[in-house]
């Protein structure tokens, strides 16, 4: 196993892959091997359907959650074991349901509520950007351009930088920020044996979580959640998708839309059907 845990990550590394990619499908590995405890290679395509089977039915894994295993598990049978993976997989149907998007005033509340000022800091980055949580703890100082007011996200998902303008108040912020804890090299840094390591996202989950509840909101508060606000809120206030999905960083326009599928009343260019009909609408209806 540990020989073919070698090869796996070097064929991950020669490919580029993330290292949230590798921990998943390494996580997705263990797993199989756990559940036969038999040589990885020795496993049928119909174990392998069997087991699929089980993590729908008795582990009830979600269809991400699924596709993550999967993805894991034919890498390493296509990579590595140099295999045919030709399994049939049911994956239960997405359920698509419509988010309970955060106003600005919960955001001001949830700044308002951090116990630090680093935590209101991250807030207001991580919503003032749009950025994802991986992205917003791996800032650095130098990413930062005062003068041309963008944050240069390095190496977000896909691999890809890009350049998001960064608002007059908030590079004020972050500057007020800066003055007080003087970060060097990571602009949210933690301090472990005398070594400055990029904070740990759980670290700004609990922050940020623990803020919500004592700001009173019930909806769910997360990193992303901050992300979806600052989409939806931009779209609000004129911006037009095309740039929304630059300052995000989505590569297919298709993911940006959506906010549009979540905020029907956005760009809505139709007209007052029922304002045509004349006398024809009336609450008193004719005696026949």
């Amino acid at each position: 196993m540990r020989q073919l845990l070698q090869q796996f990550n070097e064929e991950i590394t020669l490919r580029g892959y993330s290292e949230r990619t590798r921990n998943s499908y390494r996580y997705a590995i263990n797993q199989l091997y756990k559940y036969f405890g038999q040589p990885l290679d020795t496993i049928s395509d119909k174990q392998l359907e069997m087991y699929f089977r089980y993590l729908n039915l008795e582990k009830h894994h979600c269809r991400a959650t699924l596709k993550l295993h999967l993805n894991g598990i034919h890498f390493l049978f296509e990579h590595v074991l140099h295999r045919s993976f030709t399994i049939s997989v049911c994956l239960p149907k997405r359920k698509e349901k419509l988010p309970q998007l955060l106003t600005q005033q919960d955001i001001s509340a949830v700044i308002y509520y951090c116990k630090t000022n680093k935590h209101r800091a991250m807030v207001a980055l991580c919503y003032g950007c749009g950025l994802r949580v991986s992205e917003l703890t791996h800032v650095k100082v130098s990413d930062i351009d005062g003068q041309r007011q963008l944050l240069k996200v390095c190496q977000g998902k896909g691999a890809k930088d890009r350049l998001v303008i960064i608002s007059p108040v908030l590079l004020q912020f972050m500057r007020q920020y800066w003055q007080q804890y003087h970060p060097d090299t990571w602009l949210f840094g933690s301090r472990w044996h005398g070594v400055i390591y990029p904070i740990h996202e759980s670290t700004f989950r609990k922050g940020l979580t623990c803020a919500a509840k004592k700001a009173g909101i019930t909806k769910p508060c997360s990193p992303h959640s901050l992300r979806h606000a600052y989409a939806t809120h931009q779209l609000q206030a004129g911006m037009p998708l095309n740039q929304l999905q630059q300052q995000l960083g989505h590569q297919s326009i298709q993911s940006t839309e959506r906010y549009l599928h979540w905020s029907p009343e956005l760009g809505h260019q139709g007209t007052d059907l029922l304002a045509n009909l004349g006398g024809g609408l009336s609450w008193q209806h004719p005696i026949i």
